[in-house]
């Protein structure tokens, strides 16, 4: 026969129980005069506020004996302030049992929620993949929500033949839809990026599924970037704030396209297409990727982080490291833990040569039919955009502005 071991009472358990030693010490020195039988009630009370049903009932009957004795104490067995308060604490430790299932019911409830949410948050979130072709990269996200690790702001790596291509973006607008739309562009970047022959294909990709989003009054800012096993980097800016180029030498300057481009889902404006700016990296470069949560800190004068003037934080050896730093120099500047969707990406490039077994495929690689869409003529993407004609979104604002 196998005996369980109770287990030891945690913090709050012993402080019920020395609650009620306590009402038992009061009563005991303020004399049969005064009584206190009625206050015996308070500890199972108190036990239904953190306690289990069974630490809530131990507490009641605790309470009742202790009550029992003080009568005894004080010569009044079988009065009626004594029925009166053993009716009392029988009252209250069902009352508070009651109470204390249903909480336990409803935190569990809570924590099987919770457990659901923080495997969605890293379906859609995941961390960088461990082959990041010729570079080595670092992300750090901070939610605004409570108990979340996900909202508005995403990024993304994709290592592919060549190379790797990443993405970070911030949604407009809070709560689950900015969720959502964050979850659309992920699942379109994941899906194209491996198969796009270049990177205007990806982001026609991602603008494609966000127009079939019902909430269509949201849009996206973003950056999406293609770096080279050569170091050559092209970087797509779709309204979003400039990465930092962070040279191996100490200088950085801002990634800054010639012609700013305009937000994901905003396609029925027309106009240009996205902002486009190309650099190469040497060994030992890094770039970093960044939202408006942490270039928008304010500190306790109301001026904004000096983002720009804090670059040579991330020159520390470990990526994730400079990353901490850059959040804990941003905190410090504000004076307090700052609240406010962020996600950071670093990245350096290593130089690295891929192996001989990827070079062959390399070597074997065919690129897409150069197919004629008529979302090309938008900016969206010559090849491998998909073909207006058999898109199954009527109306498409896309199409539309490819007719003008």
């Amino acid at each position: 026969m196998r005996l369980h071991r109770p287990l030891p009472l945690n913090r709050a358990e012993w402080q019920n129980v020395a609650l009620v030693l306590a009402v038992a010490l009061t009563d005991a020195a303020l004399g049969s005069h005064v009584g206190l039988p009625a206050l015996y009630a308070v500890g199972p009370a108190f036990a239904a506020a953190r306690g289990s049903v069974r630490h809530v009932c131990v507490i009641g009957l605790l309470s009742g004996v202790l009550s029992v004795l003080s009568a005894l104490f004080t010569s009044s067995v079988g009065t009626q302030r004594m029925v009166v308060a053993l009716a009392a604490v029988a009252a209250v430790t069902v009352a508070s049992a009651t109470a204390a299932r249903a909480r336990l019911r409803q935190e569990r409830r809570l924590a099987d929620v919770r457990q659901v949410a923080a495997v969605a948050q890293s379906v859609i979130l995941s961390p960088p993949p461990e082959d990041t072709g010729p570079a080595d990269i670092a992300v750090s996200y901070v939610s605004a929500a409570d108990d979340a690790e996900i909202g508005g702001d995403f990024y993304e790596a994709v290592p592919v033949a060549g190379g790797v291509r990443v993405i970070v973006g911030d949604v407009q607008g809070k709560g689950l839809d900015a969720v959502r739309t964050a979850s659309t562009v992920l699942s379109a970047f994941r899906e194209s990026a491996p198969d796009a022959s270049e990177l205007r294909g990806v982001t026609t990709k991602i603008a494609c599924a966000l127009q079939r989003r019902p909430q269509d009054e949201q849009f996206v800012t973003a950056v999406a970037a293609e770096l080279a096993d050569d170091g050559s980097l092209t970087l797509l800016n779709f309204g979003h704030p400039d990465p930092v180029v962070v040279r191996a030498s100490g200088r950085e300057a801002p990634a800054e396209p010639r012609d700013p481009g305009r937000p994901l889902g905003l396609e029925w404006l027309g106009g240009a297409g996205p902002g486009v700016h190309r650099t190469r990296l040497e060994r030992g470069d890094r770039v970093l990727f960044y939202t408006d949560g942490i270039a928008e800190v304010r500190g306790e004068d109301g001026k904004f982080y000096p983002l720009s003037a804090r670059t040579p934080l991330l020159r520390g050896a470990d990526l994730d490291a400079s990353l901490a730093e850059l959040r804990r120099d941003a905190e410090e500047f504000a004076g307090h833990e700052v609240h406010d969707d962020s996600a950071l990406m670093l990245l350096e490039y290593r130089g690295d040569v891929r192996s001989n077994e990827t070079e062959s495929l390399n070597e074997s690689w065919t690129e897409p039919r150069n197919d004629t869409a008529p979302c090309a003529d938008v900016g969206l993407g010559p090849r491998y955009a998909p073909s207006c004609d058999m898109c199954a979104l009527a109306a498409c604002p896309m199409a539309s502005a490819a007719r003008r």
